[in-house]
């Protein structure tokens, strides 16, 4: 049970850093973006627009401008607090699940499973008589 379970934690690992170097990579494009400047007042006191052409905190204007790949300040916040997440996870990660010493793969041997010890403490079976 032991090696069973030992295959599964390595393979739910490389899981879960596949899927974290996907999310990292498109995190990275909008965490390194620099916000647009906030709507400015011009000097005849008229406030112009962001430059993505709607609102700086709207989650609508924000999912409009992930889908024309313009930078909004609210996809780059939430892009900059994904990054520190992922950072968290993968620490944790390094931290309680440590990387496999050996060769993880269908072709490497299987690891000996350890020695059984004794149970002290444990489960002990007794017999049990059943009287008519």
């Amino acid at each position: 049970m032991s090696s069973e379970h030992d295959a599964l934690v390595a393979e739910l690992r490389l899981l879960a850093e596949a899927v974290l170097d996907r999310v990292d990579r498109a995190v990275q494009q909008y965490a390194a973006a620099q916000p647009p400047a906030p709507a400015d007042a011009d000097p005849s006191g008229t406030p112009t627009p962001a430059p993505s052409g709607g609102c700086s905190w709207c989650p609508v204007c924000a999912a409009a401008a992930l889908l024309r790949g313009e930078p909004h300040e609210l996809l780059t916040r939430l892009a900059t607090q994904i990054a520190a997440l992922i950072a968290l996870i993968r620490e944790l990660l390094a931290r309680y699940l440590p990387p496999p010493t050996g060769p993880a793969g269908p072709g490497s041997p299987e690891p000996t499973p350890p020695e059984p010890t004794d149970r002290a403490g444990g489960f002990v079976p007794i017999p049990v008589t059943i009287r008519p």
